[in-house]
């Protein structure tokens, strides 16, 4: 079996033209929250790629899709409801923020990530890139390639009610993942660092509204105390 790169040098290989190229390259995204992972990818219908990624999935309306399916998140009119930003090198040692909006998710995912953010937080999300040959369909032949990964920091969370046409309304579930690359945090001591603002940023993280645990801490700089 050709590897990712063998099926892309040889797709490109003797084009001199953009439209020579008989081959697609797409991203595909894996969540991994704990016990309720969520596979995506940058398409219309059910991909199924050779390999699995995870364990299987649950979505809305019941149906369980597989470890090696990822579900499509374009539409029919070419828009792309995952919110899914331009992820950058990061070896100039930069760690910027990362917000992906997941447009739908069952309600048994929603409420168990919701009620414990140590489903998310500090988990992996992790794209890779598939290829699609001529004539392969929703079937590509070739392994996927991994492109990058990111650890989530946090999830907001949202409902919607949306009408259904002949028929009771429907419930949206949807959620807002934040999350950085492995350089996060490669500059500050171990511990972090004990202010009031960089205390309050980690009490938000973890899904708190707030800590003041350290607003006294500028106040004690340079003070002297004797204990016993």
């Amino acid at each position: 079996m050709s590897t990712f790169e063998e099926e892309l040098l040889a797709a490109l290989g003797g084009a001199d033209d953009a439209w020579d190229i008989r081959a697609a390259v797409r991203r595909c995204f894996f969540y991994d929250f704990d016990g309720s992972p969520v596979r995506l990818w940058d398409g219309v219908g059910l991909l199924t790629t050779t390999v699995g990624v995870g364990d299987p999935m649950t979505l809305p309306d019941g149906q369980v899709v597989a470890a090696n399916e990822w579900l499509g998140t374009r539409d029919g009119m070419g828009g792309n409801v995952h919110q899914a930003p331009a992820v950058a090198d990061d070896r100039d040692g930069t760690a910027p923020n990362y917000t992906f909006g997941l447009p739908f998710l069952d309600r048994a995912t929603f409420d168990a990530i919701k009620a414990d953010q140590a489903k998310a937080a500090g988990r992996s999300l992790t794209c890779y890139h598939a290829i699609f040959l001529a004539d392969e369909g929703l079937l590509p032949a070739t392994p996927l390639r991994f492109a990058w990964r990111l650890t989530m920091q946090k999830v907001d969370f949202s409902e919607a009610v949306e009408p259904v046409e002949d028929g009771p309304v429907r419930r949206i579930y949807s959620a807002t993942v934040t999350a950085r690359s492995g350089e996060a945090g490669r500059s500050r001591y171990p511990g972090g660092t004990y202010t009031d603002t960089s205390q309050r940023d980690r009490a938000r993280l973890l899904g708190l509204e707030s800590d003041s645990g350290c607003v006294f801490v500028a106040k004690n700089s340079q003070r002297t105390f004797r204990v016993g």
